[in-house]
């Protein structure tokens, strides 16, 4: 196995950036393949591969990264749920629909727009379970239902849609809209109460545009369109508000249009976070945040100027991915940033065919989610080294509102999920009427072959290379290089066939040695009890005649005695 140590460095207009590949040379592979068998061989570590031929031959070819979706929904919102006064609405707000949801620990809360809230628990043994059945109610339980009507506004009242806001840090859920906000403990919902003490947010600032809302150890910022970005403190059963953020603030005398932002924790110090900003016309910057008796922000670095921002998002911090449009086409946009020092490169930049609406990041993946057609990007931080990626697509009908399960969050009756659940791998979310869970499994990419009866008797010749990365290493891609000698042999049976004949074969001849054994033994009782009973009766028959020859001794004995008595009285 030889190495190679290669040193690229992109060029910027801004700075430079050096990454490794590791050029590594793996032995020659030969592989036989049966004619008109299909042949998998799976790449689990690689992030993207490309497949030479030196023949021209198509037998093989790579399947990239894909993922395997199960879906399990029930519906929760029945026709009998409405009342002749709904049907004689002119608006369909009015019917009890789902409008918005949100993750809460080891569930969901969503929210109707008649203002009816449901509490759904997760049932994790059938969430990870081998058999996932497509339809039914088993993946979660209803635990608590209210009418909030008389504390709430409907949503044709306020003519909005609001959102669902939980905090994690003091165990809150909020309520939102343009104007209003309310907050109640979900403590108190869990524990099922009859009744449900609301509370109204006293320092909530009224806005035009409200985008994301997101809390974050204590600290609640919201996406407020041109009036920037509104930052709130949670003080025991309310918001107060401390903050609110423009361009001006970083010395930039631009226009601000705040539409979406996505925040991480920057190390392992509590208090630093990095965020990064979306302006619709402004594009994407990325800012330090600092948390200690005041809330302080600064500008690291400017990513990119693209106007026409629709949303962000990042799970990691170091893929960061970015939609926008642009002459009514739609594009997103991955980076690769460095938060330490606040540099960045983009990795590449994809034409989407439908509507985007928004951006659900993932460490390996993210969704683009559409209208009823949804898009899997792969994330990558090194696409330009080795570009084979396609495109997969995730359809779900009538999809409102979805998350990815976050597993920081502490479970009922677990401590720790991690121990047990080791992977976040499932989304849930909301249809009008339905909720529904998806399970996802990451395939790795695979090398398929497939040769036809016209083929036998060649070998075909590949070149096959691939990534892979190593965890922790942002600057390092490790390339391998293989040639793969195929060669198609010709067989009576197709190999499948084979190892059927043969365990037919292997299990039949167990029976007849089974059946041969059985009847051996059989064989053997019988002789071994016939013998004991002939030794039986020999025995008996012995013991008869010896007693036969004892009484006729004693018989003849008496004779003689009498005889001689006789003799004796004749003498004189």
């Amino acid at each position: 196995m030889n190495f190679l140590l290669i040193s690229l460095i992109t060029q910027f207009t801004r700075y430079s950036l050096a990454f490794t590949i590791t050029e590594v040379e793996e032995p020659l592979t030969s592989i036989k393949i049966h004619a008109n068998e299909h042949r998998t061989l799976n790449l689990d570590d690689a992030r993207d591969a490309i497949l030479l031929s030196y023949n021209r031959s198509r037998g093989c070819e790579i399947t990239p990264l894909q993922l395997q979706f199960e879906t399990q929904e029930f519906r929760i919102i029945q026709p009998y749920d409405f009342t002749e006064k709904d049907f004689e609405s002119d608006t369909i707000l009015n019917f009890r629909q789902f409008v918005s949801m949100v993750h809460i620990k080891d569930g969901m809360l969503a929210i109707t727009s008649d203002s009816v809230a449901y509490l759904l628990k997760f049932n994790y043994n059938t969430v990870f379970e081998h058999d996932f059945e497509e339809k039914g109610q088993k993946f979660a339980r209803i635990l608590w239902k209210a009418d909030l009507q008389t504390i709430a506004p409907t949503l044709v009242a306020k003519n909005e849609l609001p959102q669902l806001l939980f905090a994690p840090s003091s165990n809150l859920a909020f309520l939102l809209f343009s104007d209003t906000a309310q907050l109640f403990s979900m403590e108190q919902m869990e524990s099922q109460t009859t009744s449900l003490d609301v509370y109204q947010v006293t320092d909530w600032r009224k806005r035009g545009y409200r985008g994301l809302t997101k809390e974050m150890d204590g600290l609640v910022f919201s996406a407020v369109g041109r009036d920037g970005l509104d930052v709130y403190k949670i003080v025991q059963k309310d918001l107060r508000f401390i903050k609110n953020l423009k361009l001006k603030d970083f010395g930039l005398n631009s226009t601000i249009e705040i539409v979406d932002f996505a925040i991480v924790k920057h190390g392992i110090a509590d208090g630093y976070y990095s965020m990064f900003l979306l302006d619709r016309e402004c594009g994407l910057l990325l800012i330090d945040v600092h948390r200690d008796q005041y809330v302080n922000f600064g500008l690291r670095s400017w990513i990119n100027y693209q106007s026409g921002g629709i949303s962000v998002d990042t799970r990691n911090g170091r893929n960061v991915f970015m939609a926008y449009q642009s002459m009514n086409h739609h594009y997103v946009l991955e980076y690769n940033v460095d938060l330490d020092n606040g540099n960045s490169f983009p990795i590449r930049k994809k034409k989407v065919d439908n509507r985007i609406i928004d951006l659900d990041a993932t460490d390996d993946f993210v969704i683009v989610q559409g209208v009823n057609q949804h898009l899997i990007l792969f994330s990558n931080g090194y696409d330009y080294v080795m570009n084979n990626h396609q495109d997969q697509v995730f359809k779900h009908l009538g999809l409102r509102d979805f998350a990815f399960f976050n597993q920081s969050y502490k479970l009922e009756d677990m401590d720790d999920i991690t121990k047990e659940y080791q992977y976040d791998d499932f989304f849930f979310g909301i249809t009008a009427q339905s909720a529904f869970l998806t399970r996802f499994q990451i395939q790795p990419i695979k090398m398929k072959c497939f040769y036809h009866q016209a083929d036998v008797g060649q070998t075909f010749t590949y070149i096959l290379q691939y990534n892979t990365t190593v965890d922790g290493v942002s600057d390092l891609v490790v390339r391998h290089t293989q040639m793969m000698n195929i060669e198609i042999i010709k067989t009576y049976f197709y190999e499948a066939e084979y190892y059927l004949l043969y365990s037919v074969c292997f299990l039949l001849g167990s029976v007849l040695l089974m059946g041969l054994g059985y009847v051996g033994y059989w064989f053997y009782s019988n002789q071994r009890q016939h013998q004991i009973l002939v030794e039986y009766i020999e025995k008996t028959a012995r013991e008869k005649g010896i007693k036969q020859i004892n009484g006729s001794t004693m018989q003849k004995g008496d004779e003689t005695s009498v005889f001689q008595q006789q003799n004796k009285s004749i003498l004189p």
